[in-house]
């Protein structure tokens, strides 16, 4: 029996990525100008409390802001509808409802809490927006601006439905 031996020849290849380097060195710094750097905020959001019983009427400022399609609604839950801020051609009208909220503060300087109640189609935006207007105003004092705090526990929940005169 006369077997042929086979002799395999191993080659070493040399593994080339020097087109993949290229690829890399162009990839990223494309990669590090694209990036989007966002600054992340947190607002701190009291749920209403589940009426477990009768609650005791308080006669001090319950203060309510409805947001509507067409007009942000500032009332107080016990006496009722305080002023209606209607919509401009722009949008909502955010300083008038700042300049309503400082009045209300300066009423009624150690009420800290507010509730905002928005419809389903109010958009993230004007939520956010419209808190910010409630929290705190921007004053100018001797030629600068300085930011004072207005209501800044805010509560958040669902509007009741409009009246027809309310619309």
């Amino acid at each position: 029996m006369n077997y042929r031996k086979r002799r395999l020849k191993k080659h070493t290849v040399e593994l080339d990525i020097t087109a993949f380097m290229n690829l890399i060195v162009v990839l990223v710094p494309f990669l590090l100008t694209s990036v989007v750097f966002t600054r992340l905020a947190v607002l701190e959001l009291n749920l209403p409390a589940a009426a477990s019983g009768p609650t005791e009427i308080s006669k001090s400022l319950q203060l309510e802001i409805t947001i509507r399609p067409r007009a942000i609604e500032v009332g107080d839950r016990n006496a009722g509808l305080i002023q209606r801020i209607d919509s401009t051609a722009e949008g909502y009208d955010y300083h008038a409802l700042s300049d309503l909220m400082r009045q209300l503060k300066t009423r009624f300087p150690d009420k800290l809490d507010a509730t905002i109640l928005s419809e389903q189609d109010t958009s993230y935006d004007t939520l956010v927006q419209v808190m910010d207007a409630v929290r705190s105003a921007q004053v100018a004092q001797a030629g600068s601006h300085a930011r004072v705090e207005l209501f800044p526990e805010i509560s958040v929940g669902d509007a009741p439905p409009a009246t027809r005169a309310g619309l």
